[in-house]
Order: C-alpha cells, then sequence, then structure tokens
C-alpha cells in the first residue's frame, strides 16, 4: 500500500496531517475537498458570525463539537 501524506500549516497551532491510503484521482481528490467541506462546516456552524482567538474559546468550541 502506498499511503500519502497532505500536510497543512496552521498558525500558531502546529500543523494538521491528513494521510491518504493511495493516490487520489480527480473524482476522489473532488469527494475528499466535499467531505472536509462539510466536515469543517459542521464544526463551526456560527464561522461567519466570529473567530474565536483566546484559548478559552477554542477549547469551548471543541467540547461543542464533541457533543454532536
Amino acid at each position: 500500500m502506498n499511503t500519502q501524506q497532505m500536510t497543512f500549516v496552521i498558525p500558531p497551532y502546529g500543523t494538521a496531517t491528513l494521510s491518504l491510503p493511495e493516490m487520489l484521482t480527480v473524482d476522489a481528490f473532488t469527494r475528499l475537498t466535499t467531505a472536509v467541506s462539510a466536515a469543517l462546516g459542521d464544526a463551526c456552524p456560527n464561522g461567519d458570525e466570529r473567530t474565536a482567538t483566546d484559548p478559552g474559546s477554542i477549547e469551548f468550541d471543541s467540547w461543542r463539537v464533541n457533543m454532536k
């Protein structure tokens, strides 16, 4: 199995790495993009209203996501 990784820099928090089991086709990449967008949209339903910048708000938001 060939594993491919994509690493994203997320200042000031570090990095996030996505591991994929095989090379992506155009169709698979499109489906991945849609799935990631949907997951991030679900994680931050009020993302347009505010952006959490203080550690307390970020931690609280992470708990809310896990409660869904």
